[in-house]
């Protein structure tokens, strides 16, 4: 969860206006008028529902007016507009936020999202969340996931929070808009 903490310590973010270079950040995480910049990945329907439930959490401890909350399906990753979006927007986001299953593998699409920022990201205050379906009893998948995200925010200094989902009986689906 986010806390009242998090959004008092988070840097501000905006989105660049044109780079010239794909990863080119053209804004400094000062010149924004949002308190709070939340970009993250979900995988499927059930994993944005998450996703859009912990954004409204932040918003309602910030205010509407100052959250600015992007967030892409982990599918349209696969597109390079979109891809270029995601990663710019990792790139100044105060929050970071992946909703997923767990699994022996995440998809190739999210190894790729986080090569392409993790390396480029400055070194600021800032958390990722990880929003992770899992199964009952939790099993090794969960802590494979777990661990990996976990070393991500590491290497990017970020804050870890991860949250454990329960996954709902019925098959997910694998892709929503």
């Amino acid at each position: 969860m986010i806390t009242p903490q998090h959004v008092n310590r988070m840097s501000i973010g905006k989105l660049p206006q044109r780079p010239s270079e794909p990863f080119e950040v053209t804004a400094t995480p000062t010149e924004s008028e949002y308190a709070l910049s939340i970009a993250g990945v979900y995988q499927d329907i059930v994993t944005r529902d998450w996703a859009v439930q912990t954004c409204r959490q932040a918003t309602q401890l910030a205010g509407e007016e100052r959250v600015q909350n992007m967030l892409y399906n982990a599918h349209s990753l696969r597109d390079p507009g979109v891809f270029l979006q995601a990663v710019r927007a990792a790139l100044l986001a105060d929050v970071i936020l992946v909703s997923i299953h767990a699994a022996d593998e995440l998809q190739l699409e999210l190894y790729v999202w986080f090569d392409a920022w993790l390396p480029r990201r400055l070194s600021r205050a800032g958390a990722l969340t990880a929003l992770i379906g899992v199964a009952e009893p939790p099993n090794s998948q969960s802590v494979r996931t777990l661990e990996y995200l976990q070393a991500v925010a590491c290497k990017a200094q970020l804050d870890f929070i991860p949250q454990k989902r329960q996954r709902p009986m019925a098959p997910f689906q694998t892709s929503a808009g």
